[in-house]
């Protein structure tokens, strides 16, 4: 997985891409099994203990062919490294054989719903 990162002060904000084989991609099964994975790893990485997983949407443009083959949001409360509590939020998105992973993480409190939201809707396919 190829990531890209920025901070601002101790919240990260990354965007990951890798491309699946079509063994993965083309099975709704497997690509939730992806899916599963990667959130499970996430989790495990704040030690996670109350998590919130929903569907979640990704616009894909006019008359472009891509498919969202599948979406989830994931919200979850831990502890980071330095023993404080941390929220992490992400979308875990597969368009065709592509994984697009993006991904907040902050102490808790000090991401606003509205800092979430605006990550969030900035990640688009172009």
């Amino acid at each position: 997985m190829q990531m890209t990162s920025t901070g601002i002060g101790a919240t990260l904000f990354a965007v990951g891409t890798a491309r699946l084989p079509s063994s993965l991609s083309g099975d709704a099964a497997t690509r939730q099994q992806v899916l599963d994975f990667l959130r499970d790893g996430l989790v495990r990485n704040v030690s996670g203990g109350r998590v919130k997983v929903s569907r979640a949407a990704l616009a894909v443009p006019p008359n472009d062919a891509r498919r969202v083959l599948a979406g989830e949001s994931i919200e979850a409360v831990g502890v980071g490294s330095n023993g404080r509590a941390v929220r992490l939020a992400a979308r875990l998105f597969i368009v065709d054989d592509r994984l697009f992973q993006v991904t907040a993480l902050g102490a808790e409190g000090e991401i606003t719903p509205d800092t979430l939201d605006t990550f969030f809707s900035s990640f688009q396919l172009i």
